[in-house]
């Protein structure tokens, strides 16, 4: 991969949405998903949700690792991945963000720790895809596994099966 695919700026909600896609078709092994609420408007698609589909298919090993801040903002939304999550709950698992890290306002999408999109201001369509080699997703791999270590899962948006 030439120097140009290592990092690339993103502009716009469509440019975000289509990377995020193709991040998630190159996954092997993980995806980990740092977000605030899913970001429905990023996240809660068609294409996003056949890609992480294929994705689970790939091999039992897969998994898709989710931190959120609230269940509450997703248990009124039929959200795409939250559907998944309570179908395929060996391959996906949801936890709580603890409260000492709420200040966070960035967000990202972690790939094989080896690619990542990131969002300096969750709120924002703008970011950054980068690839290894990159400090930027040492530092987030790091986070990431140091906030899961500590969060609680998401009970409350587990499937109900009677």
């Amino acid at each position: 991969m030439d120097d140009s695919n290592q990092h690339q700026l993103i502009n716009s909600l469509v440019e975000l949405k289509k990377a995020s896609t193709e991040l998630f078709k190159e996954a092997k092994q993980t995806i980990c998903i740092y977000s605030k609420n899913l970001d429905p408007r990023i996240l809660n698609n068609r294409d996003i949700e056949s890609q992480l589909i294929l994705f689970i298919k790939k091999s039992r090993n897969c998994r898709i690792k989710i931190l959120i801040i609230s269940e509450q903002e997703l248990m009124g939304l039929d959200h795409r991945i939250v559907s998944l999550a309570q179908r395929f709950t060996s391959f996906i698992e949801l936890k709580l963000i603890p409260s000492d890290y709420h200040e966070n306002h960035f967000g990202f999408y972690l790939i094989d720790s080896r690619k990542i999109i990131y969002r300096n201001n969750n709120e924002r369509y703008e970011a950054e895809q980068v690839q290894l080699p990159s400090s930027l997703i040492i530092e987030k791999t790091k986070l990431f596994n140091q906030i899961w270590q500590v969060a609680s899962p998401a009970s409350f948006l587990r499937g109900l099966y009677l």
